[in-house]
């Protein structure tokens, strides 16, 4: 066998099993099977054919779903930081109708700017007060249950973009970041702790990250601009009962000696 089959062969358990641990993650968001299968053989159509996966109605929908979400991430950015929106703790003051919308028209188009607004409130990111004001809800993140598919769609694909490169870029420095810290046994009554611990930590280290590209974003810049993102994500694995491995055995052997 060549180098090159016995490469392909090596991926084929991963692709396979990529492939299908993304149908199951569509099934779970209520995908109808039906549909879903449809849409497989379409696609294996055009792969055989050689032919673009994807249509340029379908970027375009999971794109403009993309740029409001990160719109909207970017208002409550300055809803959190610029002093007219801030009070003297600088926490985000509760704002009026025309000063949510003065805050909005800074980063989407006046023709946008209502539909925005409806969009934060259906998503749960603003709520009205009994006093008519408009309270942020949370903090800095924009979780929109509305669009779970969207946003997996425009986020995988850049992860996967990035392992990618990774791979084939001999220069350390030239790599974006792509680190975890992870055990495979961690007591399950330590969960809620390392959800509260990962969350600040990553709270705290993400608003560093988006300060400093917030202060540095130039959209009229004469020179070529790039998209750049940092994400983090914790993982939370089912619950299970630990097994006993070589080196869990060595070292009970070695502490009852």
């Amino acid at each position: 066998m060549g180098r090159q089959s016995r490469s392909a062969a090596s991926r084929r358990p991963a692709v396979q099993f990529l492939i299908s641990k993304t149908i199951e993650f569509l099934l779970s968001t209520g995908e109808p099977p039906e549909h879903l299968a449809l849409e497989l053989e379409a696609q294996a159509k055009r792969v055989k054919g050689r032919l673009r996966l994807s249509n340029a109605g379908d970027a375009k929908h999971v794109e403009h779903s993309r740029e409001r979400c990160f719109g909207i991430a970017g208002v409550i950015h300055d809803w959190h930081r610029e002093p007219a929106y801030t009070n003297r703790d600088g926490d985000p003051r509760r704002l009026t109708q025309k000063s949510l919308w003065t805050l909005v028209g800074k980063r989407f188009p006046r023709a946008e700017i209502s539909a925005s607004i409806r969009w934060m409130f259906e998503n749960g990111i603003v709520r009205r007060t009994s006093r008519g004001m408009i309270a942020l809800v949370g903090g800095r993140a924009v979780i929109a249950p509305t669009e779970l598919l969207d946003r997996a769609a425009g986020l995988v694909p850049q992860y996967l973009r990035t392992e990618l490169k990774n791979t084939d870029t001999q220069d350390p420095y030239s790599r974006d970041v792509n680190r975890a810290a992870r055990v495979f046994y961690l007591p399950e009554k330590y969960v809620p702790l390392w959800r509260a611990f990962a969350r600040e930590r990553a709270q705290a280290f993400l608003e560093g990250v988006d300060n400093w590209l917030e202060d540095r974003e130039r959209r009229n810049d004469l020179g070529p601009v790039r998209e750049v993102a940092m994400h983090c994500f914790a993982y939370t694995g089912d619950s299970r009962s630990p097994k006993a491995t070589s080196a869990n055995t060595l070292r009970v052997r070695a502490h009852g000696k």
